[in-house]
């Protein structure tokens, strides 16, 4: 995809908290660009609270928060200005975490983290 003369790449995280368990992991890699965005796409019927945050070498660069607050939310005039920012340039091993605050779930529950590199153009 080509955004106002800059290329993006599409990476997708899916991650898992399993029943009886209150935080789900997993890593991605995600290379170098300007800026990096993301959002995150829940089961609908959902009725627990689930918090996404993101961790960089072990140090959380985005703040764990609802899931909900990382959806798409088509505000401006590409894909990707709804997305949220992530406080990373790239270049090294991205861990989300998902926890539920309020306990075990019953049942396993999977979101996916789309993420959005934005690179100028190479030569």
């Amino acid at each position: 995809m080509n955004i106002d003369n800059h290329i993006c790449l599409f990476r997708t995280l899916s991650v898992t908290i399993k029943a009886g368990e209150t935080v789900g992991k997993n890593s991605i890699d995600l290379p170098k660009g300007e800026k990096i965005v993301a959002a995150a796409k829940s089961p609908t019927s959902l009725s627990r609270l689930l918090n996404l945050g993101l961790f960089e070498q072990g140090q959380e660069i985005n703040t764990p928060m609802d899931v909900n607050f990382w959806r798409d939310r088509e505000i401006g005039n590409h894909l990707i200005d709804g997305f949220v920012p992530v406080n990373s340039d790239g270049s090294s091993e991205i861990e989300a975490h998902l926890i539920t605050p309020n306990g075990p779930l019953s049942a396993d529950v999977t979101i996916q983290v789309v993420f959005v590199i934005v690179q100028l153009p190479s030569c």
